[in-house]
Formats: structure tokens, C-alpha cells, sequence
């Protein structure tokens, strides 16, 4: 964190996201990195930078279908999103992330003093990038991509192919951060040049990859094993780019912080998430006041057709007897999935954003505007939660179940609702010590929530309960996640009983996301926008299983 700032204001010359052209017809980008206007440190520090953006303009899309965030786009999966709001992912990756790793690799690599760590994060970060274009996208170019004007048309390589390069890269990885180097720490924003903590982020997304490849099979739990046996399971190595609270020039704050404390808010919460959170369960979640704030303690009290038109409504038949519809009380405002309605006057009654992850207010029962022109809460300084050592405990616990790996499902789950509820807590910092305790949970208020769902665990009838509860857990641990959360979902098809869209016909789920329209435009060789229904490889669940 302490390096951010003062990097910032070199690298807004240099670090420009495109968004209108790909390596597919780029030649000579004269905003992007080069070596003959960078020093390999200025590589890795776009690089990481870029990485940030990749993984927030993901969480974009994969936290809406995944109920984190709601679906206000369209009221069906088909025209809730469209080709061209991909075009950044695909840029960012195709552009920014890919050439400039192969660029720094090759410097590293061919220098007269070699810097393998920073080539060994360079491949870390390359191989989750490539996992998470494939997650999103499945056959995507990779064997002849980067050619620029000698090959403007790539032709897509099989998913599977591009994981095992992916694996590849991470073992070359771990080989690379175990030697010897000079120090890369005045440039690693992540981990301060702890080549042992890229180490453990490599062997977390190995986990991540076996978990995946086996999904439908049982298979690879010994390889998850090995892999633990070094992983992220402790929050000192958590791998988490951290935003700054610098406003303007550039503005490096946690985005949602920008969207919802400036002049209004802006995205909706989702309904059923919060409901999640505060009624599913017989107690609240003791994380309910740090993810969201509330600018209005009772909007409900002032429903009316125009703020509100489905108030005073009766549920949908096709909704479940337990799902929340329209509205939750004490100030949960939000939308329902697939809500698309014009936007009413609601912009102070609207749930933002809290302090986790997004450095915004802890909800203290304020009850105030949240449009303050960015001077509350911890001012944006938030947090990318990319791989935590919660999400570790709790795809082991999933593993012990699916994968044979022998490992004790239930501590597992304990761990990992424990762990991401007091890094969540930290995250109060100042705002918690100022308020009263009775506001916020106690220490019994925490364990009597972990021994809650150990109960419910305990006493669930077999294994599909038992993943249905962990998959519900890390879904929640998973706030402001949504690729794992959407990862999680077509894996396991769990959690349950997720809230359906607001119409009847939801349309079809994306099992895969649409292909982004510059990469249909700009590539001769790509002809047919895909179908939401195709999968990818490792997703091995009935087709329509997940609505």
C-alpha cells in the first residue's frame, strides 16, 4: 500500500487502459508500456494495475448473475448483458496484461542480471489471468495471439489446452520464486517482494485449477493436498490489491467507493444477497454492517408507485415461500434479480456499499446521505478481495466432500466463516472504535453466527447438504468476488434456492459469457456470437440446472 501513491503519478503517463482496440489489430499503441520507455519495474507495476482493473470489470458482470449484486440490465440473461460490455475485460487482458508479462518474461529472462522473481509473479499473474478468460469465455486465442499486424486473426484454442498452459506457468512460477534474485520489493505491490507469499498464491490457484478440472469426476484430491500443504491460509498472505484514497489524478480508490459516496448512489444491491445476511438465517450476519450502508433506516415507511412500483405487491408464484421479493425491512434497499425498471427517485434510499471491501462507511445506523462528495467512511481506501485465506479453507472444505481428500470438511468450514468475519471486522477500524458496542457484534454475537451454521452442518442429512451449506458460506465470504462466486455455482450448483428473476422466464443462464463485440468484429475468423448455454470444459452439470 505504502507504494501506491507515489507510483501513481509515474504510471498515469504510462498506464492507459485501452478500450477500443485488442492486440487483434493492434501495431503500435503509443500509450502502452515498451521497453524502450520502461524499466522492467515499470512493467510489473502496470502489469499489477491492470490486473486490479481485470479483476474489477469482471466482478461486474460474475457478481450480478451470481446474486451479489443485482441484475438491473435486462429482466433475462439474453439482454441483460451484451457483447460490447465485455469489450474491457477482453481488452485489458488482451492488450495490457498478456503482452506485457511476455515482454517483461523475455527481459528478465535475457538480461545480462536475471530477476526470476520477477518473472516467477509475472507467470503467477498470467495464469490466473488466463484461467479467468477462460472461466468467462471458454475457447479463447492464446498459441497464436500477440501478433499483431503479422496474424490480426487468431484462431481460438480449446479451453482445456489454455488451463494446462495456465498450470504450466504457475509450477514455472514457483520455480521461479525459489531462486535466488535481486530484490523486486519497491515494485510488488501485493506482497512487498515475499517471494514465499507468491508461492503460497501460486499453490492457492493450483487448488483453485484442481477443484475446477475435477469438477463432476471426484478427481484430483490428492493434487489439492500437495497443494495445500503451501497455500494462503492465513490472512497475512492474502492476495488483495489495495486502493488508495487519492480523489483525483488518477482516482485510485476502491471503484464502488467512487460510485456510491460521490454524487449518489449508483449500483443496486441485491435483494437477495442482503437478505442473506440479515433474515435467512435466525440472527444477522455479523458482517451486515460493514458490507452494506444504509442512507435511509425505514425507506419502506415511504413507498409509493413512483419510488417503488412492485410496493405493497404480492410475491410472484414463481418465487419460494422464503425468498425476499421487492423490498427488505429496516433499510436493505436494494433490487430484485432481474429488476429492470427505470430508475425512480431512490438515489437517498438506495443501500451503497460499506466499509468492506469497499472502504466506504461502516453502517453505525446513521441513516444519512452517502453522496458527500467523497469525505466518509475510510475515503475509498478498500480492497480487491482476489484470493483470501478464507476462500482457501472453504474450497478445501468443498474438496474433503467432492474430491476424497480426506480432509475435515466441517473444521475446514469453521475456519473459514471464522476467518472472513474477523478480517471483515478489522476492516472498521477508526468508525467501530468511535461507536457504541451495541451496535456492532460482539464476540459472542460471532461465535453464536459460526456456531449457528456448524449446526446447521452438523445436523444436515448428506453430502449435497453439506456442500450446499459450505457453498452458501463462501458465497457470502465471497462479497465483492463475484468470479469465484460464479466459478462456485457452476461447479457445484450450489448454493440452493438462489432468487429467481423477477419474470417468469429468466431466459438462459451463462454458463459461459457472451464473446465480447471487438473480438467478433476484429477477428476474421470468428463468425457466431456464442450461445449462454455452452459451457466450459470443467463445467460438467446438466445443461438448465442453474436458473
Amino acid at each position: 500500500m505504502k507504494h501506491i501513491n507515489k507510483l501513481f503519478i509515474v504510471l498515469a503517463v504510462l498506464f492507459v487502459t485501452s478500450c477500443s482496440l485488442t492486440e487483434l489489430d493492434l501495431q503500435d499503441n503509443p500509450n502502452a508500456v515498451t521497453p524502450e520507455n520502461a524499466e522492467t519495474g515499470l512493467f510489473f507495476n502496470a502489469i499489477q494495475l491492470n490486473l486490479a482493473n481485470l479483476f474489477q470489470n469482471v466482478n461486474g458482470t460474475t457478481a450480478r448473475v451470481s446474486r451479489q449484486l443485482a441484475m438491473t440490465g435486462g429482466n433475462t440473461y439474453e439482454n441483460a448483458f451484451a457483447a460490447t460490455t465485455f469489450n474491457g475485460a477482453w481488452n485489458i487482458a488482451y492488450a495490457d496484461i498478456i503482452p506485457d508479462i511476455d515482454q517483461l518474461i523475455v527481459s528478465t529472462e535475457t538480461e545480462g542480471s536475471e530477476v526470476p522473481h520477477f518473472a516467477g509473479a509475472a507467470k503467477i499473474i498470467k495464469a490466473y489471468t488466463l484461467m479467468t478468460m477462460v472461466d468467462m469465455f471458454g475457447d479463447i486465442p492464446y498459441t497464436e495471439s500477440g501478433q499483431g499486424v503479422v496474424n490480426p486473426s487468431p484462431i481460438a484454442d480449446g479451453q482445456s489446452s489454455i488451463y494446462d498452459a495456465a498450470l504450466g506457468l504457475l509450477d514455472a512460477g514457483i520455480a521461479d520464486m525459489g531462486k535466488d534474485s535481486p530484490p523486486i520489493s519497491d515494485n510488488d505491490l501485493f506482497y512487498g517482494g515475499d517471494a514465499t507469499k507468491w508461492i503460497k498464491l501460486a499453490n492457492t490457484l493450483k487448488i483453485k485449477w484442481y477443484l475446477n478440472v475435477g469438477s463432476g469426476s471426484g478427481a484430483n484430491g490428492s493434487e489439492i493436498s500437495s497443494a495445500a500443504a503451501n497455500a494462503i491460509t492465513t490472512v497475512g498472505d492474502d492476495f488483495q490489491f489495495n486502493y488508495s484514497t487519492m480523489r483525483t489524478n488518477p482516482d485510485s480508490r476502491h471503484p464502488w467507493y467512487a460510485d456510491g459516496y460521490e454524487n449518489g448512489a449508483g449500483i443496486y444491491q441485491s435483494n437477495y444477497f442482503m437478505w442473506s445476511l440479515t433474515e435467512e438465517k435466525e440472527m444477522m450476519d455479523p458482517r451486515t454492517r460493514y458490507y452494506f450502508y444504509r442512507q435511509d433506516l425505514s425507506p419502506e415507511e415511504e413507498i409509493d408507485a413512483f419510488t417503488l412500483d412492485c410496493g405493497g405487491q404480492n410475491a410472484p408464484l414463481h418465487y419460494g415461500n422464503d425468498q425476499p421479493f421487492c423490498h427488505l425491512e429496516g433499510g436493505w434497499w436494494g433490487r430484485d434479480h432481474g429488476n429492470n425498471d427505470g430508475i425512480p427517485p431512490d438515489d437517498t434510499r438506495r443501500s451503497v456499499a460499506g466499509v468492506y471491501p469497499a472502504g466506504g462507511l461502516l453502517d453505525l445506523d446513521q441513516g444519512a446521505s452517502s453522496a458527500n462528495s467523497g469525505v466518509d467512511g475510510a475515503l475509498g481506501a478498500g480492497l480487491a478481495p482476489i484470493m483470501l485465506s478464507s476462500f482457501t479453507h472453504f474450497m478445501l472444505a468443498e474438496a474433503a466432500i467432492t474430491r476424497g481428500t480426506g480432509g475435515d470438511a466441517a473444521a475446514l468450514l469453521e475456519e473459514g466463516v471464522s476467518q472472513s468475519i474477523a478480517k471483515v471486522m478489522a476492516s472498521g477500524g477508526a468508525q467501530a472504535e468511535a461507536d457504541s458496542e451495541l451496535l456492532l457484534p460482539s464476540e459472542a454475537d460471532v461465535d453464536a453466527y459460526v456456531a449457528l451454521v456448524m449446526s446447521q452442518f452438523n445436523s444436515a442429512g448428506n453430502d449435497d447438504d453439506k456442500l450446499n451449506i459450505i457453498m452458501k458460506e463462501y458465497h457470502i465470504a465471497l462479497w465483492g468476488n463475484g468470479i469465484e462466486a460464479y466459478n462456485g455455482l457452476r461447479r457445484t450448483t450450489f448454493p440452493r434456492d438462489l432468487q429467481p428473476t423477477l419474470e417468469v422466464s429468466s431466459g438462459t443462464f451463462p454458463r459461459l459469457m457472451y464473446y465480447p463485440a471487438d473480438y467478433l468484429n476484429l477477428n476474421a475468423n470468428v463468425s457466431d456470437q456464442r450461445n449462454l448455454a455452452d459451457q466450459a470444459f470443467w463445467d460438467t452439470n446438466p445443461a438448465g440446472v442453474i436458473k
